[in-house]
């Protein structure tokens, strides 16, 4: 462990090195904790490798600059001011914390983490720039997202995108592992969900929300956490379920008519589209060979 004192300075080998004088390529053995310094920037450790945690959480950075590229464990720069991530590690072994700092764009992330990804309490719109691989979980909640567009499309653990502007789920994660959460939204139906959820599915306090199409695959044992109205709609033996079961809505009567209605109006459309594709296929030749006789 690289323990910071009040100068900057660790312990490392029998020597004492500085943080603000490190050479290219320098190797620090453990984990660097930087929080609670009332750093406004960062020393330039861009070329210096941490192998273990590196925390710069609970400062005043505005920028990542100077950030080492290389984290063994994880990394933590949360409750900053932060409101780009240019200049964050590209490689982290760990976890990526990035959460309650002014982030409006996800720009400069690595685009793999070991293990998982917070970018929770911030200021996003859109997830452009996330990473595409993560192995762990991926919090995204209480933002001002309007889109699901840029997120990783399979996930490791879960997937946590409640307290924001979603109108749908287009462009979710198609496989995760654990959880899947889209709570306190506002959306008007579960179109884009995922296709595979290995845990519980919360989509409770969406208010336009009035059908639970198209459901994940998920174990028979797991629940779905939605709200009255819902549970009313798809109980069973006529009581209302305190505890509603995957198993349970997609056995139900109500739940197969809506999944059969729906599966008619899929195939109409992918019938207008075809044809529609047909169409214009056969005017574009039409239109070429007026334009060949006319030659």
């Amino acid at each position: 462990m690289a323990e910071i004192n009040d100068k900057f300075e660790f312990e490392q080998d029998g020597k004492t090195y500085s943080l603000y004088d490190l050479p290219d390529g320098f190797v620090i053995e453990g984990r660097v904790n930087l929080s609670c310094k009332g750093l406004t920037e960062l020393p330039d450790l861009s070329k210096v490798i941490v192998k273990g945690d590196f925390n710069c959480s609970f400062n005043i950075l505005t920028s990542l600059k100077g950030a080492p590229q290389e984290i063994g464990g994880d990394f933590r720069c949360a409750f900053n001011k932060l409101t780009s991530l240019e200049g964050a590690p590209q490689k982290v072994v760990g976890d990526f914390y990035c959460n309650d700092n002014r982030l409006t764009s996800l720009e400069g992330a690595p685009q793999k983490t070991g293990r998982g990804f917070h970018c929770n309490d911030n200021l996003l719109t859109t997830l452009a720039g996330a990473p595409k691989d993560v192995n762990e979980g991926f919090g995204c909640q209480n933002n001002q997202l309007t889109t699901l567009e840029g997120a990783p499309q399979e996930i490791g653990g879960s997937f946590l995108c409640s307290h924001n502007k979603l109108a749908t789920l287009k462009g979710a994660p198609q496989k995760v592992a654990g959880d899947f959460s889209c709570r306190e939204n506002e959306l008007i139906s579960l179109e884009g969900a995922p296709q595979e959820v290995g845990g519980d599915f919360y989509c409770g306090s969406n208010p336009n929300l009035t059908s639970l199409l198209v459901l994940p695959k998920m174990p028979e044992n797991k629940q779905i956490y939605c709200d009255d109205e819902l549970k009313e709609k798809y109980k069973n033996d006529g009581l209302l379920n305190l505890v509603v079961y995957y198993k349970d809505v997609i056995a139900s009567a109500k739940y197969q008519s809506e999944l059969s209605a729906y599966k008619i109006r899929q195939r109409k459309k992918e019938e207008n589209k075809t044809a529609q594709a047909q169409f214009k296929a056969g005017y574009a030749a039409f239109k070429k060979k007026q334009s060949e006789e006319r030659e």
